[in-house]
């Protein structure tokens, strides 16, 4: 079918070749394949970063969700033990309701780049 890859070819050759015949109908069909295909790539490098930056990433999320969900908290406890009108303790309460919500998710997103990262690393076994 196609000719092996043989490391003394020129890529540059292939290049042209895929430059002059990139709009040929019916050219990379048979045992032709073009060079952005056949030439691999450095990629272990950027997965290795990819999978490091997913991590910290991950990491930085969670420590962000169990911050917010902190600083909710103990807002809504300063201001209902100080304030004893109804409108301002509804108001901090809902305030507190809606920064727990968004720490939850952030600890819930932060799972999920963890999560992804060891089943993509399993997948790949």
């Amino acid at each position: 079918m196609g000719h092996k890859h043989e490391k003394n070819e020129n890529p540059t050759k292939k290049l042209k070749e895929w430059q002059d015949n990139q709009y040929n109908p019916g050219y990379y069909i048979g045992g032709n394949i073009p060079p952005y295909v056949a030439i691999p790539s450095k990629t272990s490098l950027l997965g290795k970063l990819y999978k490091i930056g997913a991590r910290i990433v991950g990491v930085i999320y969670i420590l962000i969700g169990v911050a917010l969900i902190c600083i909710a908290s103990i807002g809504v406890i300063l201001v209902w033990e100080s304030s004893n009108e109804v409108g301002n303790r509804t108001g901090v309460f809902v305030a507190g309701a809606i920064s727990c919500s968004l720490g939850i998710l952030s600890i819930l997103l932060g799972l999920k780049y963890i999560r992804n990262i060891k089943s993509k690393a399993k997948s790949k076994n």
